[in-house]
């Protein structure tokens, strides 16, 4: 089964996660998701990179029953699928905008970071990172990403409480960068992409932009 099925538009890839209906996550999507994302960052994309979820979710992050049921092993194989995707987005080489399309909940917000640009769709759904209430601690590298790109107001207010952002509150707290109407998500997204990807220096401000956070993402991956 394919979990995260490409378009190529004119240059820029679209990549849209697609699983049940609330597009959850669980261990083999996220193998598959390395795997995609670690193609793309060998062979950029002229046009950059765009992350969006099919149907009314863009992802409400793992799937409670799958988790529920790993044992000790498959609990440690999860957790290292989280890091290395978390990781392989993060060191996307060229431009990488999520489009967010309804909810973005625990791993969605996280993926979202990950990005170097935000477009969130207006509309009635929820963006945040409720692990706290879930029980569930961020692992490594989400945490890493979390203290790079997040505020450290908001990534102390939504870790700890738990709190759900609509999009135009995300806008405010650095969850998007950009609001749109959801019929021009995707050709916003994309055009952003091929804006950011264009610009002669763009690859090379990534880089420099994102040192210190790749250094630690590799010593945690190289622990």
């Amino acid at each position: 089964m394919v979990w995260f099925p490409t378009e190529d538009r004119d240059g820029t890839i679209i990549v849209t996660l697609t699983n049940s209906e609330r597009n959850t996550l669980q261990p083999a999507l996220l193998e598959e998701g390395i795997a995609v994302f670690r193609a793309l960052a060998e062979n950029r994309p002229e046009g950059g990179i765009v992350l969006t979820g099919a149907g009314e979710h863009f992802t409400c992050g793992m799937d409670t029953k799958v988790a529920a049921s790993l044992d000790r092993a498959g609990q440690k194989q999860a957790a290292a699928a989280i890091d290395a995707f978390a990781a392989a987005l993060h060191r996307l080489p060229c431009a990488f905008v999520v489009a967010l399309n309804g909810n973005a909940i625990g791993a969605g917000g996280i993926m979202a970071l990950a990005a170097d640009w935000i477009v969130a769709a207006q509309g009635n759904y929820k963006i945040g990172l409720p692990e706290a209430k879930a029980g569930l601690p961020f692992p490594p590298i989400p945490q890493a990403i979390l203290d790079h790109w997040l505020d450290p107001v908001w990534r102390r207010r939504l870790a700890l409480s738990s709190h759900l952002l609509t999009p135009a509150e995300a806008l405010t707290a650095g969850l998007a960068d950009e609001l749109c109407m959801p019929d021009e998500l995707l050709d916003y997204a994309v055009a952003r992409a091929k804006e950011l990807n264009g610009q002669r220096g763009f690859a090379a401000c990534k880089r420099q932009l994102r040192a210190k956070a790749n250094a630690e993402i590799d010593a945690i991956l190289g622990a």
